[in-house]
């Protein structure tokens, strides 16, 4: 209720350094935080501005720029901004194992303020040319801040914000983004009144390290000479698609599936995958390629000792079992003590005297039926059962015997709902049927591999008018399409802007 004052304002004159060109890994960061982007993605983006010829070579950490750009570079902030911005630069390379074969990443022509087809190619460009810029200009002259504010009877404590006045924008006239980490304060003086908007009291607790982000595991990762930069997109989409963590929002979050085998690795084979060991063999392979060492000794003295290590580890199913189950929870057959384990889809509660037993229960306690006989024999072992299960991609049937005998049928209802009813075009005898493949869903010919007609998307049934090949389904915006490729109807879209 009292009248709030200016108390205190401390200020600090410092200079803030533009950073260097990007390299991989800090263009993965920096696009991971500024537009959400998965390292895969940036360097997708990326390929395709290099090979459209507006960025230079994008899998570098060297962050160089050669004599030609830095002269463009320098040209063009002198005409955008004018000379009191300029302040040529080189930048040295960080890491010690870096490899300089290609100078940092840049626009291959700096006068060109917007390149790319899609909206996010163009994001990546201006992203790219504003660091390229950024890090040929003077240093940003600012104040550092701290203002304290207070009621005139000062009979509560003091509050107060840290934060900066920007005294000269130097590069971050190029780069206006980079700001948004700061907290811009205008010029107060001690004395001066302000207007309580709001107030409250937070409790906060010593927190553990928060988890990583893309960017952050790619910055970790760099930091520990793991990998090269035309692997972190890679080792973090192989971390996604094993199942080993999962996304939440951009947090990374361990699965119980990369909880286990994280836990197994250290436990059996920590040699291995320690930093050390991977710096070692680093050098070990460079001195290969300087025909110091002879790759083969080399490769052999590794793997006899590392195949030994794995022969030792005798039974390796033990893995998926993680504990006894609490005591209430008893096999739904047997009436035995029980077991919780991790299967491909998340944590349950299995006999403990399994395969002698298969009673299951949810991680929660409700009763999992049990896979259901067809009545049929295997025909691949004669000796197991065709019983029916369920898996990642809907119902099957396999052998009883399993994981001993590995027979594998598709169930007659996932049959049907594979079914489209749509003939094929090519044969004109089989019927186009969903099927998976390592990249994901596509549509072919039931009487594959005689006849090996497929398109990517579902049939509709029609035929294109300008081709009379089969329609697919599209997109929200573009609802049908052709499937052949050379035909305009493919990208309808593309045909609409040509007439216009």
């Amino acid at each position: 209720k009292g009248k709030w004052v200016v108390v205190d304002v401390k200020e600090t004159e410092a200079k803030r350094a533009p950073r260097a060109p990007f390299i991989t890994s800090t263009l993965q960061q920096t696009a991971s935080t500024r537009f959400g982007f998965a390292p895969a993605k940036t360097m997708m983006l990326a390929q395709r501005l290099y090979e459209a010829g507006y960025i230079t070579y994008m899998r570098t950490d060297s962050t160089t720029l050669s004599k030609e750009a830095q002269t463009a570079a320098i040209r063009e902030i002198e005409q955008a901004y004018g000379k009191e911005y300029v302040a040529a630069r080189q930048y040295k390379t960080k890491s010690k194992s870096a490899q300089e074969a290609h100078e940092a990443i840049r626009p291959t022509d700096i006068s060109v303020p917007s390149a790319g087809r899609t909206a996010d190619e163009k994001k990546l460009y201006a992203l790219i040319r504003a660091r390229t810029l950024a890090s040929q200009m003077a240093d940003a002259k600012i104040l550092r801040t701290k203002i304290t504010a207070n009621i005139t009877t000062k009979t509560i404590p003091d509050f107060s914000v840290n934060g900066s006045q920007i005294r000269f924008d130097g590069w971050l006239k190029a780069d206006p983004e980079s700001r948004s980490d700061d907290t811009i304060l205008p010029a107060l003086k001690v004395g001066e009144s302000l207007t309580l908007k709001d107030i409250a009291a937070e409790e906060k607790q010593t927190q553990p390290p928060g988890r990583y982000t893309e960017a952050g595991l790619v910055k970790e990762l760099e930091k520990r000479g793991i990998g090269r930069p035309s692997t972190y997109a890679s080792i973090i989409k192989t971390l996604l698609d094993r199942g080993y963590v999962e996304k939440e929002g951009r947090i990374l979050v361990p699965t119980d599936t990369g909880d286990v085998v994280s836990t197994f690795l250290e436990e059996h084979f920590k040699k291995y995958i320690s930093d050390s060991f991977t710096a070692h063999m680093e050098d070990e392979l460079d001195e290969i390629a300087q025909g110091k060492r002879d790759y083969v000794a080399t490769l052999k003295a590794f793997y006899d000792e590392f195949s030994k290590a794995v022969a030792s580890k005798e039974n390796i199913e033990k893995l998926t079992t993680l504990g006894k189950a609490p005591k209430e929870f008893t096999c739904p057959k047997c009436g035995g003590a029980m077991v919780v384990k991790l299967g491909r889809t998340g944590k349950f509660l299995s006999c403990a005297k399994f395969p002698d037993c298969d009673g299951a229960r949810t991680i929660e306690g409700k009763e999992l039926e049990g896979p259901k006989e067809t009545g049929e024999s295997c025909p691949k072992c004669e000796e197991g059962k065709l019983v029916e299960r369920e898996g990642r991609f809907g119902k099957f049937i396999s052998c009883s015997r399993y994981p001993k005998c590995k027979y594998i049928q598709e169930s007659e209802e996932e049959k049907e709902k594979r079914k489209t009813g749509v003939t094929c075009p090519k044969c004109e005898k089989g019927e186009m049927v969903e099927r998976r493949g390592r990249f994901g869903i596509f549509y072919s010919c039931s009487n594959y591999p005689d006849c090996k007609y497929a398109i990517k998307a579902k049939p509709t049934g029609k035929r294109c008018t300008l081709c009379g090949a089969l329609m697919m389904e599209g997109t929200k915006t573009i609802p049908e399409r052709c499937s052949d490729k050379n035909c305009p109807n493919h990208r309808p879209d593309k045909l609409t802007k040509n007439k216009k």
